[in-house]
This record gives C-alpha cells, structure tokens and sequence, in this order.
C-alpha cells in the first residue's frame, strides 16, 4: 500500500484479484482503526452488532517498510500471533453489488439516523434518506474533483452528521460556544 497525498492508506497492488472499486481501494491505519472502534461504541445501545464491523475487514499488520510511503502488510491474526495494536484494515468487497463493507455503511446510516431521533427533538423525525442523499451529494463532488472516498471519511462523515435544520443549535454546540465566550472574556480582561 501507499501513502496518498491526503495522508490516508491507499492499496497500490495486491497478491490476489479482489474487487475494486471505483474510487479506489482505502486502507485504514491503525490510529483509524481504533477510533472508529472506539466511537462505535455508542451504537452498541440502539443495536449496532460488533461482528459487524468485523465482517466488514481484513485485518493486516505491516510486513515490511518497502520504502518512504509504501508499506507491504501481511494477513493479521494467524493463530499465536499477537498484532498489538497495529492493525491495518481493508474494507471488504466483493463487487459494486456486494461486500460486507457496504452492508456495515448502510447499518451505520439506519443507526445514526436512529441514535439522533433517539437523543434530539426536531420538528420532523430524521430520515434515512436525508443523510444518505448528502452523502452521495459529497461522493459526486469528489468523483468530478477526481479525488477519492477514503473509507474512514466516509465512515466518519456518517458518524457525524446531523441534518441541515440541527446544524448550530444542539446543546452541546451552545455550552461549548458559551465556555469559549467565557475564555475570551477572561483572556480579554
């Protein structure tokens, strides 16, 4: 795999045909990895399944440095092996139709749509829709660009959207604007 110019893990080749898709093959790193983990866990109350997101990679660990920006992995997790904390993962697909990846994206729209009706009163119920025609508005955006969807934006852009209406009223926005007025005050007097 290779460093991209957006500082994100990319497949540059691979010892087996698997699908790719259009927008090319993302790899998480480890630091990704582990803070999409982490900030699942908030979905595990409204039904998220951990296996899911298990099913969704395969799990690598850097084989060796094959020079600046380009790393060889090897499958993680053969047995006896300890991987630590340095797993790389790569989302599964099996063609544009199908893969385990994609499953996982789509329960994590349902889930946060759920999550925010659960946590937020807004003069409609949020819907799927709303969240994925955003997303697939960005996915254009950065097709004509002629950039690439990296799979921890895309995952990250799930896990923290909020719809248009939301968008600078919610609790925690207004206490963090207040606890930053506050500093500015005893900083200015």
């Amino acid at each position: 795999m290779r460093l991209g110019n957006d500082m994100n893990w990319w497949v540059e080749k691979t010892s087996d045909e698997i699908y790719w898709p259009r927008e090319g093959l993302s790899v998480l790193d480890p630091r990704q990895f582990r803070d999409i983990a982490e900030r699942l866990g908030e979905y595990y109350a409204i039904g998220f399944q951990r296996t899911m997101f298990a099913k969704a990679f395969a799990l690598f660990t850097a084989e060796s440095e094959m020079d600046e920006g380009r790393l060889r992995l090897k499958i993680a997790l053969r047995p006896g092996e300890d991987p630590g904390d340095k797993l790389f993962a790569l989302p599964l697909f099996v063609d544009e139709e199908q893969s385990s990846y994609r499953e996982l994206v789509d329960n994590l729209i349902e889930l946060r749509v759920k999550l925010l009706n659960k946590t937020h009163h807004y003069t409609h119920a949020v819907d799927d829709l709303e969240l994925e025609e955003e997303l697939v508005a960005k996915l254009n955006d950065r097709y004509f660009n002629g950039s690439s969807l990296h799979c921890y934006d895309e995952i990250n852009e799930i896990l923290s959207w909020s719809p248009a209406e939301w968008d600078g009223s919610d609790e925690a926005g207004d206490k963090l604007r207040a606890v930053q007025e506050e500093d500015e005050e005893e900083d200015q007097g």
